[in-house]
C-alpha cells in the first residue's frame, strides 16, 4: 500500500468583511513605525495607483507614525524620490545590503505586501530577513494571492490558469502559513481581502441586505487575498 500522507484542514467557517488590501494593510499600521519591503510598484503604474488612492506605500506614509520603504527596482525608487518627493524610500536588496535606516531603531511591523510570491526561496528569504533584522523589527504583516476563490475555480473549470506571469507560487491558508514558520516566524491571525467581482444575483442580494441594515460579509473563498499577521520571533 502506498503511505497516504494527506493533511486535512478545516478551515474557519467565519465571514469576513469587504476590504481592500491597501486598507486592511492601513487600518493594521496606523500610528504605528513600519517598514515596508517591496515598497515600489511599476513606474507606469504608480500615478494612476496615487489618483484612485491606492498606492500603499503612500497610503503607509500618510497613516504609520514612521515609515521607511527598500526595494531592488532602482528605476521606481529613483522616480518615487526625484519625481514625487518621497525621501524615505532605499534601493537595494533587502538580505545582501544593509540598511542603516532600518538598524537606527526598533519598528512595529515590516510589511511584506504582494512580495513573497514573487521569491524564487520563499522560507529562505524570510529567514535571512528575521535572522539579520529580527532584534529591530517586532511584527509582520504578509499578503499573497488566495488560490482558494470562486473566481480561480471557475477558471479551473474552463480549463485555465490566469496568473500574473512573475509569480512563482499559488498559497492556500495553510501552505503560506507553513512557509511562515519554517522560516521561523509565528503566524498569529488570517485573514481576507479583495472581494472577487460579484456577478448580478449577488451584487442584487448584497444590495437587499444593505438595505435592510445587515453587515455584509462572505466567507473566504470570495476573496482573493490572504493576509497573515505575527510575530518574527516566537
Amino acid at each position: 500500500d502506498v503511505l497516504d500522507t494527506s493533511l486535512t484542514i478545516e478551515l474557519r467557517k467565519q465571514k469576513y468583511e469587504i476590504v481592500s488590501r491597501e486598507t486592511a494593510i492601513t487600518n493594521i499600521v496606523r500610528n504605528k513605525n513600519v517598514v515596508h519591503l517591496g515598497c515600489s510598484d511599476h513606474v507606469q503604474i504608480i500615478n494612476e495607483k496615487i489618483k484612485n488612492n491606492i498606492w500603499l506605500h503612500k497610503l503607509i506614509t500618510d497613516n504609520a507614525n514612521s515609515c521607511i520603504g527598500i526595494d531592488i527596482d532602482k528605476e521606481s525608487i529613483d522616480y518615487i524620490r526625484e519625481q514625487l518627493g518621497y525621501s524615505n524610500v532605499y534601493h537595494g536588496d533587502i538580505i545582501m545590503d544593509t540598511f542603516s535606516e532600518l538598524t537606527a531603531k526598533k519598528w512595529d511591523y515590516a510589511v511584506f505586501g504582494e512580495l513573497i510570491e514573487h521569491i524564487g526561496d520563499p522560507v529562505s528569504f524570510l529567514k535571512s530577513f528575521r535572522e539579520k533584522y529580527g532584534e529591530y523589527v517586532q511584527k509582520f504583516i504578509i499578503t499573497v494571492p488566495n488560490i482558494y476563490n470562486k473566481l480561480q475555480f471557475k477558471n479551473m473549470l474552463q480549463y485555465k490558469e490566469v496568473i500574473n506571469s512573475d509569480h512563482r507560487f499559488w498559497f492556500t491558508p495553510y501552505t503560506i502559513t507553513k512557509v511562515i514558520a519554517s522560516a521561523g516566524y509565528s503566524p498569529e491571525n488570517i485573514s481576507y481581502s479583495n472581494l472577487y467581482r460579484l456577478n448580478t444575483t449577488e451584487l442584487v442580494a448584497r444590495k437587499i441586505k444593505r438595505l435592510a441594515g445587515v453587515k455584509v460579509r462572505y466567507p473566504f473563498y470570495y476573496f482573493r487575498t490572504i493576509i497573515i499577521e505575527g510575530r518574527l520571533n516566537g
